[in-house]
């Protein structure tokens, strides 16, 4: 890893400032010898909040997974709308980014990429996939695509026929899987790219809000961001880590490996063992550093994941498939907006609330089990993947980061799920014709069924073996039954089983079974080292402030991963380690938020950048920012006084604002009124400002107490008070609007509805300090002053 420039450091001192602790730009850090760094906060709080969700598990199961789960349902059931919409703001917003700014470097204008484009995209691939292809790879189309495996707004509308809900079923996998799942990690790997290799802050999650929070994201607030980022990426790892080896241990029964009456503790043991083997490679290969254990690993991963895909390719029906890839981009793309803004509104009320009365649609929970599930769990690992892929971007453009990591993997989803999901679909439907084919002819649906001594759970679909003709008079002339015996036996879909169909799958290619799921189960157990040894990689950076930490760090790390993971499998079997994907769906709503934050952030980086925008010091900014004044306490008491006390006003401020918000809208009109030379407000002006400012906050006030109360008649009144809150935050945003516009400070009407909203009595103690600031020119205005002064200047020279 490259060495950050001394010049780098200083220019981004004087941006961002410097907290007021010993590490870099002021974070906190301990030294135990030479080498053994770390910050003490985010280490140990991350630890301790891991270890407490362990032993909560293990003291009380059933209801921890049962309040896990309400969570998840109840992020669903109420965020589906910011979910849904922010993930596509986040597309639309990609696009002016490059065209603007997708020549800049990430890094240097002279540095050139550290990994040749095939290792780059292996292991940007591998790390942001994972095992998901192969455990979804065959069995999400036919989960879509059947009503069995929970109805959907396509395979029970009443109307389509088995081909449109097939297309429909291979759509809604690649939107899982396409431009809206890796857009989120892009805009993260862009944002801490571009901020610590071009800007020269340290490599760790909490810089991406550097251009919006300064001097803060060095101190608790970004403290507490790496922490989450922590315990986010372990709960992601984990339950991959658990789901993962389940499947495993499945496939290595197919396969005779393992007993195949294992009992329930059997299999447990058995996970455990291959969480732990897993554990111990990717430990490892995080030893071995980045160059060689983690890009080699991804690599073999990445093209045995090849030789999978092309094998099926062209043992399957290589022009069918063809032609179901080019026929769902054409449907992928004529249905983009659509599916991307699809909220499921109507089916997710419930009975007696509006539900559907002709039993059509979509089920209330489909989108709780499918979309939001996937959003949630692409953002919660944002921190990971995409301080993965800043970390191995060094001197590729933001254009090039963009194309490796939307529109490649696209096309790659577009290609995977087209062969895998593609044939899955044709097998399941010879599967089913076969058993139709044996009832209708000899009276018995298992006539044709595969008998074989190979496993198979109780639970899995049945196997038909593929007879060369069919004793019926329609299937009698050429042309009427077409089939190739050398594919076979064929499987029917089971949900119960949709882990193993991909072992199904694999299984009825020319008796080449058991050769292809051995080579899947290797590639598995790849793609689980090498996101294990990748989070690990980052866990590291974010603990140690950024930088490349010790190899007992490394070692910690990894070793910690798997413990937690084998802690909880058990302690509550591989139930408790689906509470960890609840976690980490639930973690997928805050982390959205910090994500749209990035994006006005990163703008805003970029312009400064690119001289579109004025540096700090060249620049009006606010005198109290949201995050300062009352906000500094909680620092002061982490730096044990080093930080010192924000001043007493700022904090008297924030109380009047939360208890007499009137009295400070007032001051801030009239201070405001005072600075302006042309048409400012009058007295009478500001007190219908503040007289509407007082009724709307009193009426939010009393009438949630009266709705509280119980009082008769009131129950609607809440409705009415949150209406009034909605009003009283559009005055303060109107007037913190007049005052950034009459100071020139950077913003938007938007930011400033959301902090009036969110952070009133801040927002007013603000505006009342920026009007009691005496105002300091902004770069323009002092160019004109000189220019106007210049004449004037020359004209007395003149005269001398």
């Amino acid at each position: 890893m490259a060495e950050v420039v001394p010049d780098l450091v200083l220019a981004a001192e004087a941006e961002y400032e410097r907290g007021n602790g010993s590490g870099p730009f002021g974070m906190r850090q301990v030294s135990l010898f030479k080498g053994f760094t770390f910050n003490p906060v985010v280490s140990f709080f991350a630890a301790a909040v891991l270890w407490s969700f362990v032993i909560k598990v293990s003291v009380d199961k059933e209801e921890s997974m049962k309040e896990f789960k309400e969570a998840q349902s109840w992020v669903t059931s109420t965020f589906t709308w910011f979910y849904i919409g922010s993930q596509q703001y986040w597309v639309f917003y990609v696009v002016p980014l490059i065209y603007y700014y997708g020549h800049v470097k990430l890094g240097q204008d002279d540095e050139q990429p550290e990994y040749s484009d095939m290792s780059y995209f292996s292991m940007v691939f591998c790390a942001g996939v994972a095992i998901g292809l192969i455990f979804y790879g065959a069995s999400e189309p036919l989960w879509h695509m059947l009503s069995s495996g929970g109805a959907n707004r396509y395979n029970n509308n009443g109307y389509f026929n088995d081909n449109e809900q097939a297309q429909a079923a291979i759509n809604v996998t690649i939107f899982h899987w396409g431009v809206q799942a890796w857009v989120v990690y892009a805009i993260t790997a862009v944002s801490m790219g571009f901020l610590s290799y071009r800007k020269g802050l340290p490599l760790t999650f909490r810089i991406t809000l550097a251009p919006l929070f300064g001097k803060a994201i060095w101190g608790w607030f970004g403290d507490l961001l790496d922490s989450v980022a922590i315990v986010t990426i372990v709960c992601g790892l984990c339950t991959s880590l658990g789901l993962g080896a389940k499947q495993i241990v499945g496939g290595m029964q197919r396969l005779g490996w393992l007993n195949s009456d294992l009992t329930e503790q059997g299999i447990t043991d058995s996970t455990s063992w291959c969480i732990a083997i897993i554990t111990c490679f990717a430990t490892l290969s995080v030893i071995s550093g980045l160059d060689y254990g983690i890009k080699t690993i991804s690599q073999t991963a990445f093209l045995l994941g090849n030789f999978l895909l092309l094998t099926v390719f062209f043992l399957d029906a290589p022009w069918y498939l063809l032609n179901v890839m080019v026929q769902s981009l054409g449907y992928h793309i004529q249905h983009f907006i659509e599916i991307g803004f699809y909220t499921d509104a109507f089916a997710q009320l419930a009975t007696g609330e509006g539900a559907p009365n002709d039993g059509k649609g979509a089920n209330q929970a489909w989108m709780d089990w499918w979309t939001i599930f996937y959003w949630g769990w692409w953002i919660s690992w944002a921190p990971f993947v995409g301080t993965f892929m800043a970390r191995i971007s060094r001197g590729r453009t933001i254009r090039n980061v963009f194309l490796y990591t939307l529109s490649v993997p696209f096309v790659y989803a577009i290609v995977w799920f087209g062969t895998f999901g593609g044939a899955a679909i044709r097998m399941h439907r010879r599967a089913t014709f076969l058993s139709d084919m044996g009832l209708e002819l000899h009276n018995s649906s298992d006539f044709y069924l595969h008998t074989s001594s190979d496993f198979r759970p109780a639970g899995a679909g049945k196997c038909y073996s593929v007879p060369e003709s069919l004793e019926h008079a329609d299937y009698a002339a050429a042309g009427k039954y077409v089939t190739d015996i050398k594919v076979s036996p064929v499987c029917a879909f089971s949900y119960k089983d949709d882990a193993g169909y991909w072992f199904d799958l694999m299984g009825q290619y020319h008796g080449m079974g058991p050769f292809l799921v051995a080579v899947s189960l290797f590639t598995t157990v790849l793609y689980f080292v090498t996101s294990s040894d990748s989070g690990s990689l980052v866990v590291d950076l974010i603990a140690n402030n950024g930088r490349e930490s010790h190899v007992v760090q490394r070692v910690f790390w990894a070793i910690t991963e798997g413990a937690v993971a084998l802690a909880l499998l058990r302690a509550g079997g591989p139930e408790s380690l689906s509470a960890l994907q609840s976690i980490s769906i639930c973690a997928g709503l805050p982390f959205t938020v910090v994500i749209m934050l990035m994006c006005t952030a990163l703008w805003r980086a970029l312009k400064i950048d690119q001289k579109h925008m004025p540096a700090r010091d060249q620049r009006v900014d606010w005198a109290l920012p949201l995050y300062g004044g009352i906000f500094d306490i909680l620092e002061f008491v982490l730096t044990l006084g080093k930080s010192g006390l924000p001043q007493s006003k700022a904090v008297l401020d924030f109380f009047l604002g939360l208890f007499a918000p009137p009295l400070l809208l007032w001051k801030s009109l009239r201070g405001l009124a005072a600075l302006q030379t042309a048409q400012p407000s009058t007295a009478l002006q500001d007190g219908f400002m503040a007289a509407a400012c007082s009724l709307s906050y009193s009426a939010w006030i009393i009438l949630q107490i009266l709705t509280g109360a119980e009082v008769e008649n009131a129950s609607g009144l809440w409705g009415i008070a949150w209406t009034s809150f909605v009003g009283f935050a559009v005055l303060v945003a109107s007037v913190r609007h007049t005052v950034r516009a009459h100071f020139k400070i950077e913003g938007s009407g938007l930011e400033d509805l959301v902090s009036a909203l969110f952070f009133w009595p801040q927002t007013l103690a603000q505006m009342v300090q920026q009007v009691d600031t005496p105002q300091k020119p902004s770069m323009k205005e002092v160019e004109l002053g000189e220019e106007q002064l210049k004449p004037s200047v020359e004209k007395k020279e003149a005269e001398i």
